[in-house]
């Protein structure tokens, strides 16, 4: 059949596998704007899971978002039983925890899952430790709030030093890890840069906050009021690590093609949406602190950044699985994501997922076939 958007011959199916577009639906209208990773959203849908977690189609959701709320369930119960420090190391390792079960359950890394776990997440948590160490200091010995004749005044040059080229500085070296995997063949999809760039930003901002907080964790009593401490608890184990991946994933995404594929605006886009969310995270909300707004504000400031992010990140992720889609040889294979048995390149033709977002599992008709057209095999 010849698809209405496109104009490829494609197999049958409701979706073209060259496009993706919807074969029993206006390809021009809404169903145009569904999300590559995810068929049921649509791209500008600020859903954290299939942004960050985009192999798992709609099959995992669920049980992901489970663990997700079963995790802030603990958190809850241990801040209101006044068990501070356990609720602080809970809030730092909660979502890098999920994204490790994560790349166990999509199989991300193939068959390579010590070389993946040390280049990402493992990576990660180095150049945090490295990089906070060094950093901290020089925030310490440049105060942002100094004496002034009539109070505490903001000192400009470290506003600036810890708000914006500190966070440039970490955009800058937080994806090196991840980029460590780029030359691999089995991850040549932008979808792999993004999630290895996810994994080594919520690597680093673990030992971040592990670091940040350490004296609070290791000196603070078992059990204490436990006080207005929720607020910057759920910024630690939500709002800190999304941006932080995000961020990174952008960078990772954008860059993981480079030498195949001409730098476009769009790469340049997603680099600076990462640092510019970033700066925007860290400069607004010390901006909102410095005027004594409650933290709801400053929470509230740090939310709509982190949706930007994710909007971002789905743009971008959307974008690269349409280009990337062309480049793919037809191959019979299982869809992991509605089950069918389909000739496919880069789009299921019965459920119209992007078949490099779906979960790499031990397909037995694809290897017993090896039916690989020109054009790239997976």
């Amino acid at each position: 059949m010849t698809c209405r958007s496109c104009g490829r011959e494609t197999p049958e199916g409701a979706f073209c596998t060259w496009c993706g577009a919807r074969q029993d639906a206006d390809p021009g209208g809404p169903a145009a704007r569904r999300f590559a990773a995810s068929p049921g959203e649509t791209v500008i849908s600020p859903s954290v899971l299939t942004t960050l977690l985009p192999h798992l189609g709609g099959r995992g959701v669920r049980e992901y978002r489970w663990a997700f709320g079963a995790g802030l369930v603990l958190l809850v119960g241990l801040y209101l039983l006044g068990f501070i420090s356990a609720a602080l190391t809970v809030a730092a390792v909660l979502v890098p925890v999920i994204y490790v079960m994560y790349l166990y359950e999509a199989r991300v890394y193939r068959d390579a899952p010590v070389p993946v776990l040390l280049a990402t997440i493992g990576g990660g948590i180095l150049v945090g430790i490295v990089l906070t160490l060094l950093v901290d200091p020089l925030i310490a010995a440049n105060p942002i709030f100094v004496d002034g004749v009539r109070g505490p005044v903001i000192d400009v040059t470290a506003l600036l030093l810890a708000t914006v080229l500190v966070p440039v500085v970490q955009e800058i070296v937080k994806p090196i890890p991840a980029l460590v995997l780029r030359g691999r063949p089995e991850f040549g999809h932008s979808i792999d840069g993004l999630v290895f760039g996810v994994a080594a930003g919520l690597g680093f901002v673990m030992a971040e906050t592990v670091i940040h907080y350490w004296p609070a964790i290791s000196r603070m009593p078992i059990q204490q009021n436990p006080g207005a401490w929720i607020i910057p608890l759920l910024s630690v184990a939500i709002l800190v690590p999304l941006v932080n991946a995000s961020a990174t994933g952008l960078v990772t995404a954008a860059i993981w093609r480079l030498g195949r594929r001409p730098v476009t605006r769009l790469a340049a886009g997603a680099i600076l949406a990462a640092v510019v969310g970033h700066v925007a995270f860290t400069l607004g909300s010390m901006l909102l602190i410095s005027f004594s707004l409650h933290a709801i504000f400053v929470v509230l400031w740090q939310v709509i950044v982190m949706v930007a992010l994710l909007v971002a990140v789905r743009i971008v992720l959307d974008t690269t699985l349409h280009e990337e889609a062309v480049e793919e040889g037809l191959l019979q294979t299982t869809c992991a994501n509605c089950g069918a048995s389909v000739l496919a390149s880069g789009f299921c033709p019965e459920c119209g997922v992007a078949m490099p977002a779906t979960a790499h599992i031990s397909n037995p008709i694809a290897a017993a076939s090896g039916d690989v057209a020109p054009g790239g095999a997976r």
